[in-house]
């Protein structure tokens, strides 16, 4: 991948994320210049159900409702199937092994695909793993459905969704927090934002990290007056 470009890292399964996807769309359409590589995240590391979170965390739909809140993005989806008890699985390395094939098969597209993923579960409340929803996500990027669920079960998918998390693991260290955006020029990287920050917090940290790395034509920042919007 050319020089500089962003690494946006992300979990299907992090409501934070999924209320960051518009800014992280927003800040990377102004910035068409630098390439956008996704890579998913580890947080439900182990097969699980929504009825099994639930369980173990009473108030999670509370959670989700004060998500909302905070980001301004409905999680209804996900809050209808934990308050009816549906049985939704959940398991973020499956989750990014979709999202790997997907990029494979439909290059070109890697945050609009994470987004596409992301809203399935929050915004729709669906599983990811039913045959109905993969043939909805290859649909929807005009893949032959039979051709992206073989690629699933095929040892390259895996070898590649590990390889993908070693390298979040990698680039976050030891406290990793999901959503990471990064922009790495030249073989260095810095990172932009860390967690759930609004539009103007990370604009200012695209700049910081834009100066860090030697980027010219930095958006124009300053904590009195924020960011102008786009490349300058």
């Amino acid at each position: 991948m050319t020089s500089p470009y962003f690494i946006y890292i992300a979990d299907v399964y992090c409501p934070w994320c999924y209320g960051f996807g518009p800014i992280a769309k927003r800040i990377t359409d102004e910035n068409p210049d630098f390439p956008v590589h996704v890579i998913g995240g580890s947080l439900i590391s182990r097969p699980m159900s929504l009825l099994d979170d639930v369980a173990a965390q009473p108030g999670l739909a509370d959670f989700w409702r004060e998500v909302e809140r905070t980001t301004g993005r409905s999680l209804k989806g996900a809050i209808d199937a934990a308050e009816t008890g549906r049985d939704v699985r959940m398991y973020s390395p499956g989750a990014d092994e979709i999202l790997t094939v997907l990029i494979k098969q439909a290059p070109g597209h890697e945050l609009e695909q994470m987004l596409m993923l992301e809203d399935m579960f929050y915004g729709q409340g669906l599983d990811l793993f039913t045959d109905q929803t993969l043939a909805a996500i290859a649909g929807k990027w005009n893949l032959n459905p039979q051709a992206f669920e073989s690629a699933l079960d095929q040892p390259a998918a895996l070898q590649a969704t590990e390889r993908a998390l070693a390298e979040a693991a990698r680039l976050m260290g030891d406290a990793p927090s999901y959503p990471t955006l990064m922009l790495i020029n030249n073989g260095k990287a810095a990172t932009v934002s860390r967690g759930y920050m609004r539009y103007q917090s990370v604009a200012m940290g695209l700049a910081e990290a834009m100066a860090k790395l030697g980027v010219s034509d930095a958006m124009q920042c300053s904590r009195q007056n924020g960011c102008t919007t786009g490349r300058h």
